[in-house]
């Protein structure tokens, strides 16, 4: 059984590609990857993105924990993230010292006693 087609639920098919989307690309992933970690193909998470498709229940399951999973560490950037910054301060000295007084100021509000 094929995912349904647009007309139902239009409201909760943009929610859902909205916050898919957000989410991928704070992730820093491609519509290939997030299809790996779904389960799908890139194909489907396109058209579901697009608002084009709702998914099938055990694709909306998977979405709906990949999207709740990412509060609980919230705290931790993903590990795409971390890579695309690094990769930001080798090819920038100016982005990393922007990096660096970002962190510098990081500290001293969460640690005013260490200035």
């Amino acid at each position: 059984m094929r995912g349904r087609k647009a007309g139902s639920g239009d409201g909760e098919r943009a929610t859902i590609a909205a916050a898919l989307e957000r989410a991928r690309r704070e992730d820093g992933l491609s519509q290939d990857a997030l299809a790996r970690t779904l389960g799908s193909s890139q194909a489907n998470i396109s058209k579901l993105l697009r608002g084009r498709h709702t998914p099938r229940p055990e694709l909306e399951a998977a979405i709906r924990s990949y999207l709740g999973g990412r509060h609980k560490g919230a705290a931790l950037p993903s590990e795409a993230w971390t890579r695309r910054l690094l990769a930001a301060c080798e090819r920038s000295q100016a982005f990393r010292d922007v990096v660096d007084a970002a962190l510098l100021l990081v500290d001293e509000n969460e640690y005013p006693d260490r200035t």
